[in-house]
């Protein structure tokens, strides 16, 4: 008799109570075993590692290293890795980010119970699924295409990405310096690099860039 294979799944959310409502909804599946969690983005890195999950389940906003971030490190470092997106987030410029970076997977945290069991099936089976507000936009868009958005993951470098994400929770330039083991003068040219690339003026407009793109939660 022929056994499915089961479904190894990390889930990775900042949110306990997530994580747990995440995990309650799935783990009544007899094919599917969550066998990782993870807070933080660098977080997921360190379990997929260790753990060699079929599949990621991320949130988009998560400290250290955001949910859009680390889709773009698996899919450097373990592209076999299957993603999916579970967010609050149905916003254009972060489903086109997420499409662009090759996510496998987009569905809204109002989703139904089958719905997140469909959409884990469907990807790890080779497809895709997308929540029907999220396919909605991606086609919206192919079909009346906007110009180009400045999106993080296209146009800034890794070290700039990190200096954005840092000023968006609110360091100074002397405590950026220390954690990233730069000078302060580096901080202050890749502020000034970030503002020339994203089009903004203010410290404060990063922070609003950040929020619209999935770096940090509102």
């Amino acid at each position: 008799m022929y056994v499915e294979s089961m479904i190894n799944v990390l889930i990775a959310d900042d949110h306990s109570v997530v994580r747990e409502g995440v995990r309650h909804l799935i783990e009544t599946e007899g094919d599917i075993n969550i066998c990782a969690e993870a807070s933080d983005g660098r977080e997921v890195l360190e379990q997929i590692e260790k753990n060699k999950p079929d599949l990621v389940i991320l949130d988009i906003s998560m400290p250290r290293m955001s949910g859009l971030e680390t889709l773009e490190r698996i899919r450097t470092k373990h592209p076999g890795t299957k993603t999916i997106l579970l967010s609050v987030h149905a916003d254009p410029p972060m489903i086109q980010s997420a499409v662009a970076l090759g996510v496998d997977g987009y569905v809204l945290k109002n989703a139904r119970r089958s719905e997140i069991i469909s959409a884990i099936r469907a990807v790890v089976r080779g497809g895709s699924y997308f929540s029907p507000t999220v396919a909605r936009e991606i086609v919206a868009q192919i079909r009346d295409p906007q110009p180009a958005t400045e999106q993080p993951f296209s146009v800034l470098s890794a070290r700039e990405r990190e200096v954005l994400h840092l000023i968006a929770e609110g360091l100074a330039a002397k405590e950026i310096a220390a954690q990233l083991g730069i000078s302060t003068k580096t901080v202050e040219a890749h502020r000034t690099s970030l503002m020339r690339k994203l089009g903004v003026r203010k410290a404060t407009e990063l922070v609003r860039y950040a929020v619209r793109h999935g770096l940090i939660e509102a």
